[in-house]
C-alpha cells in the first residue's frame, strides 16, 4: 500500500507535466507522454469529429520513438461522450482514473476497474446509462462526486474495503441500482450518495460510519429497511426524505442527532 501511494503521489505531481506534453497516437490510442519518468496517460482524440468508439484495450506499457513508457493514468475526458464505445480493458497497472473520463459513453456496457486503480476521479462514469456490470479493483481509496451518477442499468454495486470516501451524488439517480454493499472502512455517507435510487429495497450502515449526509437516500422508494450502525452519530437532513416504503428502521445506540425532516414522508414507517 506504501508503494501504491508513493506511485500515486509521482502521478500528481506529473500532471502538470503531462498537460503540457504532446499527444500522440499508438495503434489507435492517444497518450500524453512525459519522456522523464517514462509514464503515459491516454488522452482524447484530437480530432472531435473522430470519438472513440468500439472495444478498447489499453496496454500496459506503449513503445514510442524506441522507448518503454508504462502507461499509469487515464486521463480528464479521455474517453467522454464517445457513444460508441461498447467496451474497455484498463490497463493492470494504472493507478488513476480521471474527471471525466467516460461520462456519457452510452454504450459502455461493463467495466472492470483493475486492483493497481487508487482514485477514481469525479464524474468519471456519469452518465453511462447502458453500464449494467461493474467490478470495483480492491485498492482504490476514493471515488469522486458524480462518478457514477446517472448509470441507471446498474442493479448492484459492490464497494470494496479499500474504500474509505465516497463523493456527493457518486450513485445519485442510479434508477436500476437494487443491492449495495458498502465498504467496512467508509467514515461517512455523503451528501446524496445514493439520491433518487428508486430501485434499492434494503441498506446496512457500516459500523465506521460516523455520519450520514443530507438527501443521502432521498427518493430511495423502493427501500424498506435500514440498518444505521453504532457509530453513527448524527442523521443528515431529509437523508431518508421520501422512502415511502420503508417500514423499519434501526437506528445505533450512538445517533445523537437527527436533523430536519430525515424520514419526512415515510408514509408506512411503523417500527
Amino acid at each position: 500500500m506504501i508503494m501504491k501511494k508513493q506511485l500515486l503521489l509521482l502521478v500528481m505531481i506529473l500532471l502538470p507535466m503531462v498537460a503540457n506534453a504532446d499527444a500522440v497516437e499508438i495503434d489507435g490510442i492517444w497518450y500524453n507522454l512525459v519522456s522523464k519518468v517514462k509514464q503515459a496517460e491516454v488522452t482524447s482524440n484530437p480530432d472531435n469529429q473522430s470519438k472513440y468508439a468500439g472495444d478498447v484495450i489499453i496496454p500496459d506499457k506503449i513503445n514510442y520513438e524506441g522507448i518503454e513508457y508504462n502507461v499509469s493514468t487515464i486521463g480528464e475526458k479521455a474517453f467522454s461522450y464517445c457513444g460508441g464505445l461498447t467496451s474497455v480493458t484498463i490497463a493492470s497497472i494504472v493507478t488513476s482514473i480521471g474527471k471525466s473520463a467516460f461520462d456519457n459513453c452510452r454504450g459502455l456496457t461493463s467495466v472492470k476497474i483493475p486492483n493497481s486503480v487508487i482514485t477514481i476521479g469525479d464524474y468519471a462514469f456519469c452518465g453511462c446509462n447502458g453500464l449494467t456490470s461493474l467490478i470495483i479493483g480492491n485498492s482504490v481509496t476514493s471515488i469522486g462526486d458524480n462518478a457514477f451518477s446517472g448509470c441507471s442499468g446498474l442493479t448492484s454495486v459492490s464497494i470494496p474495503n479499500s474504500v474509505t470516501s465516497i463523493g456527493t451524488y457518486t450513485f445519485q439517480g442510479c434508477i436500476g441500482l437494487r443491492n449495495v454493499s458498502l465498504s467496512d472502512n467508509l467514515s461517512f455517507i455523503a451528501y446524496g450518495a445514493f439520491d433518487g435510487c428508486t430501485s434499492l429495497s434494503s441498506i446496512i450502515i457500516p459500523n465506521n460510519v460516523t455520519s450520514i449526509g443530507a438527501i443521502a437516500f432521498m427518493d430511495c422508494t423502493s427501500l424498506n429497511n435500514v440498518v444505521i450502525g453504532n457509530n453513527v452519530l448524527s442523521i443528515g437532513e431529509e437523508s431518508f426524505r421520501n422512502c415511502c416504503s420503508l417500514y423499519s428502521v434501526t437506528i445505533g445506540e450512538n445517533v445523537s442527532f437527527i436533523d430536519s425532516y430525515a424520514f419526512f414522508d415515510c408514509t408506512n414507517l411503523n417500527s
